[in-house]
């Protein structure tokens, strides 16, 4: 069984996608998909234990709720660490609740964490819906959290990094790690940026960055997300 980490509230838009890309994925393992909502109103009460077979929904609701300025990442994931830890699984995927994933993500990043402790994909693409503009980060030494994932055995490792309520959980992560696997090339994960609800942090959320003239976004990967997006 692996474990998936969702951390959500008030994006309402973004984990009707995110369920969505989660219904389509190909991994055929078991999966306990575990999802933190810490909002008033809760907005993932569509996500029902009849998901997926052989998906286990796990839900969790922090306290305080979040509130406007708060920054509630590092709570909210500990808080599903929590879970994790009194289950057995063979791995943990951060999924963020306002990125694409791709049908193949579970199954080819799974296979890519064998005889490592931690994978990642680097040169992170953003699209940003607003401006319908790709961007990308060029990070080729640590993978954004939301294309990240680790063995339990890391367990300790992330909790310590997300103790210390560092703004980049990723960056930090990946220096602590050194048995890592990097995958490139493939995007089967693209940040979502511009949507609806609550805001983010990270470079993909400032539209300052988007100004190049050039796009980074594949025609084929532009037009996959102009579908879903509009």
């Amino acid at each position: 069984m692996i474990a998936l980490i969702t951390p959500t509230g008030g994006r309402s838009v973004q984990i009707k996608h995110c369920a969505e890309f989660m219904k389509a994925q190909t991994y055929a393992g078991d999966v306990i998909w575990i999802i933190v909502d810490d909002c008033v109103p809760v907005t993932t009460d569509f996500i029902t234990s009849d998901f997926r077979s052989g998906w286990e929904i796990n839900k969790v609701y922090p306290t305080p709720k979040w509130r406007q300025g708060d920054n509630t990442q590092a709570r909210n994931l500990q808080a599903a660490i929590n879970v994790v830890k009194t289950m057995e699984v063979s791995s943990i995927w951060i999924i963020e609740d306002d990125d694409y994933y791709s049908p193949k993500y579970l199954s080819i990043m799974t296979g890519a964490l064998e005889g490592f402790d931690i994978v990642g994909e680097t040169d992170t693409i953003y699209y940003h819906i607003r401006l319908k503009r790709g961007l990308k980060s060029g990070n080729n030494k640590h993978s954004s959290l939301f294309q990240t994932g680790f063995k339990p055995s890391i367990i300790p490792i992330f909790e310590q990094v997300v103790s210390t309520k560092v703004k980049y959980i990723d960056i930090e992560l990946f220096k602590a790690v050194p048995n890592v696997q990097f995958i490139k090339g493939l995007d089967l994960a693209i940040g979502i940026k511009g949507l609806p609800g609550r805001g983010g942090i990270g470079v993909g959320h400032n539209p300052r960055n988007y100004r190049r003239v050039t796009d980074d976004l594949t025609e084929k990967q532009s037009k996959t997300l102009r579908n879903i997006y509009g």
